[in-house]
Order: structure tokens, then C-alpha cells, then sequence
């Protein structure tokens, strides 16, 4: 169900955003110069995520020949969402003609391009608000509005609660001394809007500046519309091939990504392992299997088992994949990519290893935790410090992704029980063979070592009635016998 569940939630998350309500506020602003900016920076934000949401739709709904052939036009063939698209976009007609552009290339039965809904919308000032007051007097008028007291009334529509309101002083500008412009909302979590109504304003004055500065403002929009070509290269391809593609980046971040798979997964069976193996012990069902198996056998039963069921959730991950990827329109989406680079490399034969060799050491200390548990309050006194000695390393992982070689790599390699995570986040940076190949034994000598103190405090406990202390714990896994 884990697959299915992120995949609802991705889905759930989506459709939210989606009918996330619209952000309604008011500006007042006492120059009479800035209203417009924020007006043409909303749109401006709303055009290139509608640009955005065209390229995800010709890319599913467009058969992937047509952008080989280049049949569509430029502007409306998927590509860079920037300032420069955003213009020929407008120059070539629009979303208008960009819909008759793709119309007879469209799949059977494609659904017609919808327009994303619009984040924020300005309103006009209520009546009652628009006589020329000062800045604290509009701050008390506007205040019952903005604690939802009172609404605001636009033509025929019903009245819209008010979410913001942007209130810009006569000395608003770029000097120093300047009064600044106030943001007003009751909402201090999101702060799409402020940060959008800051990005207006800086707008604003850098065109002042530049203006005065003698550069007229169609000259300007032709600056802001250059975007720096910067390419990347690697040096251990040869020159026909070192440049970096959308592959190369996805290849990059494979291993990052089935690291952080790792972790969830080691974890989701361990704890099912542990909750396992507590309900058997306290409800005395041990004692019935014991009566037909051995100790060990149990044991490693529960452990086999288990790993199966750890086995499936990243095979359905696997399917899952290979199916959007297929579903998914031409050669040249992230998932086909993501799919062909973990079968065209070892990325999947190192990770079925390290996820094994991951497994076998915390599910024997799960398996530990739960025999000496009656409960899970009992586990929790034990399984707080497993987990601080676990997840220590996550934040550091984040330096071993961007230096794979450096100095925290190496030694996150080297100790046993983050080998696996280390060598996994590693495993497209050709690390040094010799260093993995130690490390590797070495955490194979502990996953044994592990195994054996651990499989003791398995047999000693999970027949005892009540729970051991720590000492006892120790002297059951130094003892040799059952």
C-alpha cells in the first residue's frame, strides 16, 4: 500500500493546489504609481505558470513525433519557461494559437488545454474606502476587512473575503531614508503573495532607475528578456559527448534518490518486524510456534519473511515507474529516463545488495528489541537511542551527495551501519574500489558479528514472561546457550 499511498497523497496535494481558493486583496497606494506594477507582475508570474502547465499538456497529449519533426511551432513546442519565451508566446497569438497549432496533432480523445486558475486577484478599494485619508486612517478602515469582520462587495459577484492589503506611503521609494510599504494580512504562512507584491515593488524602482538613467522601456524589456546559454561538461567524456543532458542530471540523482528509498523502506519493514514480534510475545503465540519450530527457526523465518515483504515495496515502486514511463509521451520524459538508467547500469544490483545487507542489521536489532518487549512503551525505551544513532547521519548525506568523495563520505563509508546508505549515495561518483570494497567487508564482519549477539538475545528473551533489564540484556548476549 506505501506506493499507492504517495501516490494518492501526490495526487491529493495536486488537486488541492489546484482548488486552492484565490487570494484576494486590495492596494492603496497614495503615489498612484505602483498599483499597475503589481498588477503586471501577477500576470506576468500567471502567464508563465500557465506556459508551464501547456508544456506538461503537449507533452502528454501531442504524439512525440511532431516535436522530432518540429511541426509546432517554437513558442508552443515545449521547451524553457523564461522571460524570452514568455514574449514570442505573446508575439505568436497566445494560448489561442497555440491550441490551433497542436489541434490536428492532438491524441483520440484528448481533453482541450484548460487554463491554470489564478492565484491572486486585486480588488478595487470599497467605496467607503477610496476618499483620500491618510495611511493610519486607511490602516483602521481596511482593518475590520482584513480580520474577515466585513467583506468586499465587486459588482455582482458575492462579497470576497479579503486576504491582503499592500498599503504604499507618499515617500515610497528607492532612497534610503524611504518609507517603506506595508504588507497587511492575518495569514502569516503563506507568503506567496508578499513575496510576489515585494518582487513587484523592486521591479518598480529598478525601471524608475533605469529610466532615468536615459534607457527607454522598450529597451529594458529586451534586457530582462536575455537569459545567459550556459552549458555543462564533463571531462571524462569525449568531446562529442561531455555535454550534459536531462539523462545525465537524472543519472546524478538516481542514487540520492534510492538512498532516501533505502532508509524508508529498512525502516517500514523493521518496524512491522518489531510490532510483529511484540504481539507474538505478549499474546503468548511464541510459545505455540516454539512448540513446533526451533528458536533459530523463527527467527529466521520472521527475518526471510519479512525481507519479502521489504522486496515488494521497492518492485512496486519499479512497476509503477516502468508504467507512467510508458504512459508518459516520447522518449525524452524524466520517468522513461529515470527507468532506463537504472536498468542500462548496476544501480539496481547495488541497491538489492546494500537493501539486504541494510536489512539483516536493523531487522536483527528490531527482532533484539522485540523479545526483550512486552509493548511497544517497553520497545520505546530502547528504540530511542537506536534511532538517534540511526538517523545522525541524515543530515550529512546532503554533504556526501554534493562531495561524493570527500572526507564525510569516507567516513560514513567506513562505519558498518551506515555503509549502505553511504555507498548507495556514492554509487555514481565512482568512488575509490578499494575504499568500498573494505568497507563492504567490514560491514559484512559486523552484519555477523551483529547477527550472532543479537540471535542470542532472541532465544534468552522471547520466552520470558516479563521484560529483562539492561544488564540482563547484556549477559543474554554474551551467553552461549540457550
Amino acid at each position: 500500500m506505501f506506493p499507492v499511498i504517495i501516490v494518492a497523497a501526490g495526487a491529493t496535494m495536486s488537486y488541492l493546489e489546484q482548488n486552492k481558493p484565490i487570494r484576494h486583496f486590495v492596494v492603496y497606494d497614495e503615489t498612484g504609481k505602483y498599483a499597475d506594477y503589481i498588477d503586471s507582475e501577477i500576470a506576468r508570474r500567471y502567464l508563465l505558470s500557465s506556459i508551464t502547465a501547456w508544456n506538461n499538456y503537449v507533452s502528454v497529449t501531442v504524439d512525440p513525433t511532431v516535436f522530432e519533426d518540429e511541426i509546432i511551432p517554437e513558442p508552443f513546442a515545449p521547451g524553457p519557461v523564461n522571460e524570452r519565451r514568455i514574449q514570442e508566446f505573446t508575439a505568436s497569438g497566445g494560448f489561442d494559437a497555440a491550441q490551433k497549432s497542436v489541434a490536428p496533432y492532438l491524441k483520440v480523445g484528448a481533453a482541450p488545454f484548460v487554463m491554470p486558475r489564478p492565484v491572486f486577484r486585486r480588488l478595487p478599494l470599497p467605496s467607503e474606502l477610496q476618499q483620500g485619508v491618510s495611511l493610519a486612517a486607511m490602516e483602521e478602515l481596511l482593518r475590520p476587512y482584513l480580520l474577515d469582520e466585513a467583506r468586499v462587495s465587486v459588482g455582482g459577484e458575492l462579497p470576497k473575503k479579503l486576504f491582503a492589503a499592500i498599503l504604499i506611503p507618499a515617500g515610497f521609494g528607492p532612497q534610503k531614508d524611504a518609507a517603506p510599504a506595508q504588507y497587511w494580512s492575518r495569514n502569516l504562512t503563506d507568503q506567496a503573495l508578499e513575496v510576489t507584491i515585494s518582487s513587484a515593488l523592486d521591479t518598480a524602482l529598478r525601471r524608475e532607475a533605469i529610466t532615468d538613467f536615459g534607457l527607454s522601456q522598450e529597451k529594458l524589456d529586451q534586457v530582462l528578456a536575455i537569459d545567459a546559454p550556459v552549458s555543462a561538461f564533463r571531462p571524462d567524456r569525449v568531446a562529442e559527448e561531455a555535454e550534459l543532458g536531462l539523462q545525465d542530471r537524472i543519472e546524478t540523482a538516481l542514487p540520492a534518490v534510492l538512498t532516501y528509498m533505502l532508509l524508508v523502506i529498512i525502516f517500514g519493514v523493521g518496524n512491522l518486524l518489531l510490532t510483529n514480534t511484540i504481539e507474538e510475545r505478549s499474546n503468548k503465540i511464541v510459545e505455540i510456534l516454539l512448540s513446533s519450530v526451533t528458536a533459530n527457526q523463527l527467527m529466521m523465518g520472521k527475518l526471510f519473511g519479512i525481507a519479502a515483504v521489504g522486496l515488494t515495496m521497492p518492485a512496486m515502486f519499479l512497476l509503477g515507474a516502468v508504467g507512467m514511463s510508458l504512459m508518459a509521451a516520447g522518449d525524452e520524459n524524466a520517468m522513461s529516463i529515470a527507468v532506463i538508467a537504472l536498468f542500462s547500469s548496476n544501480l539496481i544490483f547495488i541497491y538489492l545488495f546494500y537493501f539486504l545487507c541494510a536489512y539483516f542489521i536493523f531487522a536483527m536489532i528490531f527482532l533484539a528489541i522485540g523479545a526483550v518487549s512486552n509493548s511497544l512503551q517497553d520497545a520505546q525505551s530502547y528504540m530511542g537511542p537506536v534511532m538517534l544513532i540511526v538517523f545522525a547521519p541524515l543530515p550529512l548525506m546532503v554533504m556526501v551527495f554534493q562531495n561524493p568523495n570527500g572526507l564525510a563520505a569516507s567516513i560514513l563509508t567506513w562505519i558498518p551501519l551506515y555503509t549502505p546508505y553511504a555507498v548507495m549515495m556514492r554509487a555514481g561518483a565512482n568512488p575509490p574500489m578499494w575504499e568500498i570494497l573494505g568497507a563492504t567487508a567490514l560491514m559484512l564482519a559486523f552484519a555477523l558479528l551483529l547477527m550472532r549477539f543479537m540471535g542470542r538475545i532472541f532465544r534468552n528473551a522471547i520466552l520470558q514472561a516479563s521484560p529483562p533489564k539492561m544488564r540482563d540484556v547484556w549477559r543474554m548476549a554474551k551467553a552461549t546457550s540457550d
